[in-house]
């Protein structure tokens, strides 16, 4: 597509939409990934190690909202570090539970972008005769 500005390709991530048409979606529900572009029909995910780099943006996704929350945790109240840990562990969980659709879209996002997802070929229509 010829507007790979920063600003839509960061609304297509946002949107879950793919990179190559930014209308099919990449998503048929919040943990169901489609093989392939509704509208273009490109796939998504060829190789099966492609998964490795969403994994990477969960354990990130995880680590920021731990970070975070234990800060806030920590100086903030007086729980042991037993229902903080609780606490913590859920909420790392739960962040890539919701943020799942996100990280698989903005890796999609960085496989189109390093050349792994291409538009596929036209398929072109033999011409003939028509069978009896």
């Amino acid at each position: 597509m010829a507007n790979d500005s920063p600003s839509a390709l960061i609304k297509c991530v946002l949107n879950c939409r793919c990179p190559v048409c930014r209308s099919g979606a990449i998503f048929r529900s919040h943990f169901r990934m489609n093989r392939e572009c509704p509208q273009c029909h490109v796939v998504f995910w060829k190789d099966p190690g492609e998964t490795l780099g969403a994994m990477y943006l969960d354990f990130a996704v995880a680590s920021g909202s731990f970070l975070v929350c234990w800060a806030i945790l920590a100086f903030a109240t007086r729980l042991s570090d037993a229902v903080q840990m609780f606490f913590l562990s859920a909420i790392a969980a739960g962040s890539v539970l919701l943020c799942y659709p996100l990280t698989r879209s903005a890796w999609t996002m960085l496989v189109y972008l390093s050349g792994g997802i291409e538009r596929p070929p036209l398929r072109t229509i033999q011409g003939g005769k028509k069978a009896s």
